[in-house]
């Protein structure tokens, strides 16, 4: 217990200086559409490597920003960072952003964004915000005013990691949403599990119903990707089709992409 104790006083000392220095960089992992195979957008995802403690994954350091206080100063810089990378990209590709629960218990977190969007010239109508359905638990009249404000400039919200929350579906329905991801947990056993077939089918039913996209996380495997497809998931993610890359690798895996997409329909 103490040297857990020991390497979190250490971590949170670090952050704070990596914060400083703004040197927590955002990677970006395709969202392929499932009908075209094409890359339609980028997630970007959190990563940090310390010159002291080495590489540290997000799930440990995001829950200490979010208890220190630190993940305003953390979310404003990595999205500021990701809105300029994006700016480079042809238009047609969307940035997918993660805003904690913690973030949406302030009222200011959508004046930010759009802030941040006027600075950097990123368009809200390419910008889709995901939260978790942790946010529709604690204060829900600010994440609705929030989420509201962001939809009427224009940004898209996603609903991620859904079902493995604690938000009822009426809960759900209260909020204008745009798409629904399928939390990896359930796509991970597409090809063991009827149970995760029956949840998986149901979550693309339900988002059909509502006229919401559905983004299936986790994909790795070409079992997962077919049962996916046959059942009407809109778009998928995960390491089948690539991992999270740096800004600099993005024109790469887009060559790597277009050129396997190519080999696909020359042997239809």
């Amino acid at each position: 217990m103490d040297m857990h104790v020991e390497r979190r006083i250490e971590i949170e000392r670090e952050l704070r200086s990596a914060i400083t220095a703004d040197v927590i960089e955002p990677h970006y992992q395709p969202v392929v559409s499932l009908s075209s195979n094409c890359i339609v957008g980028f997630e970007a995802l959190a990563r940090w490597r310390s010159r002291s403690l080495g590489h540290i994954p997000p799930d440990m350091f995001i829950p200490i920003a979010e208890e220190t206080g630190l993940i305003n100063a953390l979310g404003d810089q990595l999205l500021r960072r990701a809105c300029f990378d994006a700016s480079t990209w042809p238009e047609m590709f969307t940035l997918a952003f993660n805003i904690s629960p913690v973030q949406l218990r302030d009222p200011a977190i959508g004046h930010r964004i759009l802030s941040i969007l006027g600075q950097t010239g990123f368009s809200p109508r390419r910008l889709e915000i995901e939260i978790t359905e942790s946010a529709f638990v604690e204060k829900t009249e600010v994440a609705k005013t929030v989420i509201e404000e962001l939809r009427r400039a224009g940004v898209r919200v996603a609903l991620d990691d859904f079902g493995t929350g604690y938000a009822t579906l009426s809960q759900l329905l209260s909020f204008r949403l745009d798409k629904i991801k399928i939390d990896r947990s359930f796509v991970s056993h597409l090809d063991d599990s009827i149970e995760s077939q029956v949840i998986v089918r149901a979550i693309v039913d339900l988002a059909e119903g509502f006229g919401l996209t559905t983004t299936a996380e986790g994909v790795e495997g070409a079992g997962q990707l077919a049962y996916l497809v046959a059942n009407g998931c809109t778009e998928g993610q995960g390491y089948l089709f690539s991992a999270a890359v740096p800004a600099a690798g993005i024109n790469a895996l887009l060559n790597r992409h277009s050129g396997r997409t190519a080999s696909a329909e020359d042997a239809v």
